[in-house]
């Protein structure tokens, strides 16, 4: 074998190598859009929980009337959907926490703090319900 057959080979053996690499280089290009989606949301910061903003338009004065009424099953879920809310948000587990707490029993918490404070609104009632519940740890876990 000589010089010029040897080079020959090389010429042939590199072309390959480009053309493997034209073809991942063009795999790279057309998929770089969801590779960056994809990293971008795997190290940001939008998998931590983040302030919500919780409208509540039920007042203690409601709450009072919905439960001797026929509204009781409306008022209770959206008590429950607060306390929820406001769980899931904080990550606390409010229902299991200790010895944890039945829907009775937060419906009667709520009787109690409505007929004390009728002007109150019942997510005022349910934010302090869930930090009494865990013991001051939902005040203490402000986002």
């Amino acid at each position: 074998m000589n010089s010029l057959t040897l080079h020959a080979r090389d010429r042939t053996g590199l072309g390959k190598k480009i053309s493997r690499l034209t073809s991942v280089t063009k795999h790279m290009k057309k998929n770089f859009p969801l590779f960056f989606l994809i990293s971008t949301i795997l190290f940001s910061q939008m998998s931590k929980a983040e302030p919500v903003m919780i409208v509540s338009d039920v007042y203690c004065m409601r709450w009072v009337e919905g439960r001797k009424g026929k509204a009781s099953k409306e008022v209770e879920s959206h008590l429950l959907g607060l306390l929820d809310g406001l769980s899931a948000g904080r990550q606390i587990p409010f229902w299991n926490y200790k010895e944890g707490i039945s829907f009775q029993q937060v419906y009667l918490w709520m009787d109690k703090h409505c007929s004390e404070n009728p002007e109150s609104n019942v997510y005022f009632g349910a934010y302090e319900l869930i930090d009494e519940q865990t013991q001051g740890l939902f005040k203490k876990n402000k986002p």
